[in-house]
């Protein structure tokens, strides 16, 4: 671990830079590119970002669908309350799974409203179609709650989309619109599960992506459900920030792809997204824990790997990074399993070194959060400054619905 005073990772960022809407076309946000070794900025548009990715490189993607977790409901009494789905519990923790389900479920949640004890029982509905929360356990604000509904030809995917919101982030003041239901989305969203989009991939169009296809530029999908604790701040300490954990899921096909590119004498990964960085370096440890015979199964709960754990290994009993790949295909090849599949809690901070990409797109975060310092501990320590000052001084708009930046190591 290292010593790290968290007010240097603080700056003004006044309401007016926070982006209420998404920009009308999603390729048209503005770009930041900034090279580290030459502590250079340019000021481009994201539609122009093909002419900065390498030829014949690789792409990484996290091809998480958000879901319309957030639910009005109602107390016996009539009063108001709220419930967030944040993770599946039963009958699978696989939101997949759990989406299909047509008869009932069970989710942690994070609940709004007074007043409300264990064994109440919530209630929500639309004309006919009724849907019942028991609260059976509650500790705090989260609540394990036990979902049913009265139709059961409806899956409980197509259940929250007809009875559920769009969870955005606290940050922007306002209810969610019909817009949201696709701009809060990327093209390339798959995989159902995440209460918050991977932001930096809204602004690929099919347009995009095929000038990247044309370069040879392929793509590498894989999931890291979002959840809520990404928006948390670090309150005082570094050391005693508890790090939230989200459930990623990579095939075996996918990882073989990374593995094809680690390859190549001169490999080249892009990172889309905070969580496609957190996802790959995750996996750079879960190959280098199967290496050292310390991953004993893969369960889809299982923690994978625990905030700190990185920090525990010297540079002197680590291995490159296309061993951990080719020790994860061969731990998934030896025990017939077609994926990764757990949680992560990688806390990735400046003194981390980076295993796996060498540039990472991704929007302007918060002051004092923790995805400021994953991008801190990839470009540099001082230079996440100057960024963020130059962003500033050129009207870019920030956070969830905010412009783009592509930082090259």
């Amino acid at each position: 671990m290292f010593d790290i005073d968290i007010n240097e990772f603080d700056y003004n960022l006044p309401s007016e830079k926070i982006a209420e809407y998404p920009v009308e076309q999603r390729d048209k946000s503005k770009l930041l590119v900034a090279f580290a070794n030459e502590s250079k900025i340019e000021n481009r548009s994201f539609d122009c970002i093909d002419q900065y990715i390498p030829d014949n490189s690789l792409l990484v993607v996290n091809s998480t669908k958000v879901i319309a977790a957030r639910l009005n409901m109602y107390k016996p009494t009539g009063g108001a309350a709220e419930l967030l789905c944040i993770s599946p519990i039963s009958p699978s923790v696989d939101p997949q799974i759990v989406m299909s389900e047509k008869n009932e479920c069970v989710w942690e949640c994070i609940l709004g409203g007074r007043n409300i004890k264990q064994g109440m029982i919530l209630e929500a509905g639309h004309g006919e179609l009724k849907l019942f929360a028991e609260i059976i356990k509650k500790t705090d604000n989260i609540v394990k709650a036990k979902i049913k509904w009265n139709n059961n030809n409806l899956s409980f995917a197509e259940l929250i989309s007809m009875l559920g919101k769009v969870p955005l982030p606290p940050y922007i003041k306002r209810e969610a619109a019909q817009e949201d239901i696709e701009r809060y989305q990327t093209v390339f969203a798959d995989k159902s599960g995440s209460v918050a989009a991977p932001t930096a991939g809204l602004h690929f169009t099919p347009n995009v992506l095929d000038r990247l296809q044309q370069k040879g530029i392929s793509r590498a999908e894989m999931v890291l459900h979002v959840g809520p604790g990404t928006f948390l701040p670090i309150e005082n300490d570094v050391k005693s920030h508890k790090m939230h954990s989200e459930q990623i899921f990579v095939s075996k096909n996918e990882i073989e792809k990374i593995y094809n590119e680690l390859s190549k004498s001169n490999p080249f990964i892009t990172a889309t997204g905070t969580t496609s960085l957190r996802t790959l370096e995750s996996l750079y440890w879960v190959g280098l824990k199967i290496n050292r015979g310390e991953l004993v199964a893969n369960n889809q709960d299982d923690l994978l790997l625990d905030q700190h754990e990185p920090y525990q290994y010297t540079d002197n009993n680590i291995i490159n990074t296309k061993a951990s790949f080719e020790s994860i295909l061969e731990y998934l090849t030896a025990n017939k399993l077609e994926q990764i599949a757990g949680r992560t809690r990688l806390f990735v901070m400046p003194g981390y070194k980076i295993k796996t990409a060498n540039a990472l797109i991704t929007n302007f975060h918060l002051p004092k959060s923790t995805l400021l310092l994953l991008v801190s501990a990839f470009i540099g320590r001082n230079f996440w400054k100057q960024i963020y000052d130059y962003a500033l001084n050129s009207d870019y708009r920030f956070l969830s619905y905010g412009d783009s930046s592509l930082l090259i190591r």
